[in-house]
């Protein structure tokens, strides 16, 4: 079960721009033909663009540009295993089958999939919450972060997005697998699934890295992926422990004087009618942040919304994943070989 809560990759995109591009004739799967009639100012004329897209559970593929632009989307861990609950530890085997479903549907130079431009990529780690998975949902559906927030009914979780291109999720892993795909996959129950995306055009993994131009290697990179959830959950204030709101008079008592205690109090009790947003816009930017600050050390924020206390959403030590990974990349590629042998 310990493959389970190692943080790893899941959808990636990545194009080249070295074609021309085709369809395969011999392409067991039918392709979907478009065209675009746009006016060219340049040329002062109509023009006609043609794409081609190319939907498979493995993948997506789409060929625009005139041939020239080749894209490739995919869940690494559906590519693997069949579902996007296991770890991908190595993304290298997982890019070497991606490459080989492509080249059986696209004419053209294709060099390894490591080395194309970045658009897209996702991290995400699995929390074992147990029982408490509702009371996790409930609470983090409060918390603000990003431009905007959503509880989902879909998938029994929260989301938050801006409008740069990177959306967070936290949901109930179970429930997506069952409405998505249909099955019932028992070692994700009580699961809760922490996923970062992070688009090309937000610019934050550019930032990051220092580079203006980033390639699939560049930020598949198991330490790097693991800082920016760390990253994440230290910025949302998921990294301390959840106090109920039932203990929070006690703990404010404890730790200051009457008045300061009782005005925390009062904040907390107004986030139960309340937003975040409207906190921080009432009370004023430097107290909001000096509050926040205060009541996360506790662990009263953001508060619970049940009768129990909740243990942080915390990331085990990066050098016990480092140490198990080399193991399970050994499996997996034992895995292969003997699959391969079968064939």
């Amino acid at each position: 079960m310990e493959w389970l809560f190692k943080p790893m990759f899941d959808t990636v995109a990545g194009k080249f721009e070295m074609g021309p591009y085709f369809p395969k004739a011999e392409s067991r799967n039918p392709w979907e033909t478009s065209t675009r009639k746009y006016f060219d100012k340049k040329l002062g004329c109509y023009q006609t663009s043609i794409s081609h897209f190319l939907g498979q559970p493995e993948a997506r593929i789409a060929i625009f540009g005139d041939g020239g632009i080749l894209r490739v989307e995919a869940s690494l861990p559906k590519l693997l295993h069949g579902n996007n609950l296991k770890a991908v530890c190595n993304p290298e085997l997982a890019l070497a089958r991606l490459w080989e479903f492509v080249a059986d549907h696209v004419s053209g130079e294709i060099p390894e999939l490591s080395l194309m431009d970045y658009l897209r990529v996702d991290y995400c780690h699995n929390f074992q919450v147990g029982s408490a998975l509702p009371d996790y949902i409930h609470t983090l559906g409060q918390v603000s972060f990003l431009k905007h927030r959503r509880i989902t009914d879909g998938h029994g979780g929260a989301e938050w997005w801006g409008k740069n291109g990177r959306m967070i999720r936290a949901y109930d892993k179970f429930k997506e697998i069952l409405e998505k795909d249909k099955k019932t996959v028992a070692e994700a129950r009580g699961i809760l699934r922490f996923e970062i995306e992070f688009l090309k055009k937000s610019g934050f993994l550019q930032r990051r890295l220092g580079k203006k131009k980033l390639t699939l290697q560049d930020v598949l990179t198991p330490a790097f992926a693991y800082c920016r959830l760390v990253e994440m959950l230290n910025a949302m204030c998921l990294g301390v422990g959840f106090e109920s709101q039932d203990r929070a008079r006690q703990i404010l008592d404890e730790n200051f004087a009457f008045p300061k205690a009782t005005r925390l109090l009062g904040l907390l009790r107004r986030l139960q009618t309340e937003t975040m947003d409207d906190l921080r816009r009432n009370c004023g930017r430097s107290t909001y942040y000096s509050d926040k600050k205060e009541l996360r050390v506790l662990g009263l924020w953001p508060p619970s919304a049940g009768p129990v206390s909740l243990p942080a959403l915390e990331m085990p030590p990066l050098e016990t994943i480092l140490s198990a990974e080399a193991a399970i990349c050994e499996s997996v590629g034992q895995e292969e070989y003997t699959h391969a042998n079968k064939s």
